[in-house]
């Protein structure tokens, strides 16, 4: 068994059995889908396949994609082609927009389990470094590309993000492989390609351990975001109320450093995309608001969208959707005890009259419309608005709780107001 089939082996997890190799057909995934078919050869229990990603950004993508699907075919390993539209992405550069194209395919693609092979390798590793350095990155930036991260049902895995190219390209020549140059790898407008081509040569003419210490500092930087992390666990356990809101008493009581290492860490956590420098600043703000403040922020745009609220002594944040109120053209039937899922949630209590119980069955939920009263029982008849502040629920909240109806009688607010005379059953 080859070294790199080897390392390969190693640095998969001890229960795998499906591999999916991310195969552009350069030089780096073509040596990676060699390292898998010889792997699978000695443990058939793998189920090996590939994964091309046509981003239609070349002319010669049609190309890459004909020479992929041979070389599987003469491999006799399956392969999925997969056609993107980067330019349809909102992002500041086609790197960004491509990259999110492909990895939306593969969080899609992705089966129960299944390891997701890349191709990326030191000098990868390197210039990732540089591009960060030079963007002013803290040490969540600067760990560079992880060796492992989870995906969709799966895991993304770099077997070879330890190992310098010119490796990859000495196994490639002795196997007598043959893979495809990407003719936009030359082009220095690209911030990768300028690095590669006239920064780094440079630096390895001056300094001939410069890549074997960069990646070092990739090294380092990933164990100091361990301590970060660590340390933001701990935090966030004095800190959460609930999944979406953390208690700002006890945040404020954290260091600033501390605060926005906690925030980073949650937002990760849970998928959510960071702030720019700039939005950090306003968020301090947001979250230093008076009480009665209801400020809000947003970051990012279209089905990533995260907003952050501040209501009383709690800071939420989360995906957009989260605060949307419910359409106030929604409506649906109800028997009163059938589970049924709303827009913001789900009824899964039952409610019955505590005299009639034949009067159940004609219910209509519907989204609050505003101006709706309440009968309750020893307070007469109330102003939804009125009792729904006295609740002390956000105001987006407010805006999601489903109304109840029997015939043309305001029932219950969900779970939280009940009319006289009826009842709710857990």
């Amino acid at each position: 068994m080859h070294p790199l089939v080897k390392q390969l082996e190693l640095t998969l997890p001890s229960d795998t059995t499906k591999i999916c190799v991310a195969l552009s057909g350069g030089l780096d995934s073509r040596v990676l889908f060699e390292l898998a078919r010889q792997l699978a050869e000695v443990q058939p229990t793998i189920q090996l396949r590939a994964l091309h990603i046509h981003h239609q950004l070349s002319k010669f993508a049609d190309d890459w994609a004909a020479f992929s699907q041979q070389i599987c075919d003469l491999a006799q390993i399956p392969i999925s082609i997969h056609q993107v539209d980067p330019q349809s992405l909102a992002s500041a550069s086609l790197e960004d927009r491509a990259r999110r194209a492909r990895y939306q395919v593969f969080e899609q693609e992705l089966e129960e389990g299944e390891v997701l092979l890349q191709g990326h390798h030191q000098d990868d590793q390197v210039e990732t470094l540089l591009l960060r350095l030079l963007r002013g990155a803290g040490t969540l930036g600067l760990a560079s590309i992880p060796l492992q991260r989870p995906l969709g049902k799966g895991l993304i895995l770099r077997p070879l993000l330890t190992t310098p190219r010119a490796e990859l390209l000495k196994f490639a020549q002795a196997s007598q492989l043959k893979w495809v140059e990407d003719d936009s790898n030359f082009e220095v407008d690209f911030d990768r390609n300028y690095l590669r081509l006239e920064i780094l040569p440079l630096l390895q003419k001056r300094f001939p351990n410069t890549n074997q210490n960069l990646a070092r500092v990739t090294q380092l930087a990933a164990e100091s975001q361990q301590l970060n992390q660590d340390l933001a666990k701990l935090d966030l356990a004095n800190c959460q109320l609930t999944e979406q809101s953390l208690n700002l008493e006890e945040l404020l009581k954290l260091a600033n450093y501390r605060q926005v290492n906690l925030l980073r860490y949650w937002l990760l956590s849970r998928n959510l995309t960071l702030p720019g420098h700039q939005i950090w600043q306003e968020l301090t703000q947001l979250y230093s608001a008076q009480k009665d403040a209801q400020p809000k922020i947003s970051w990012d745009k279209g089905d990533k969208q995260v907003e952050a609220r501040r209501f009383q002594n709690q800071l939420f944040i989360a995906a957009s959707r989260y605060f949307q109120p419910l359409a106030k053209d929604w409506q649906a039937s109800w028997d009163g005890k059938t589970p049924v899922n709303t827009p913001a949630g789900s009824i899964n209590f039952q409610l019955t009259h505590q005299e009639h119980q034949e009067i159940q069955n004609h219910f209509t939920l519907q989204a609050r419309q505003g101006g709706e009263v309440l009968r309750q029982a020893k307070r007469g008849q109330r102003d939804a608005k009125r009792l729904l502040q006295e609740l002390k629920l956000p105001p987006w909240q407010r805006q999601q709780l489903v109304f109840i109806w029997h015939k043309q009688t305001l029932v219950a607010i969900d779970k939280y107001l009940i009319a006289e005379g009826w009842q709710i059953i857990n």
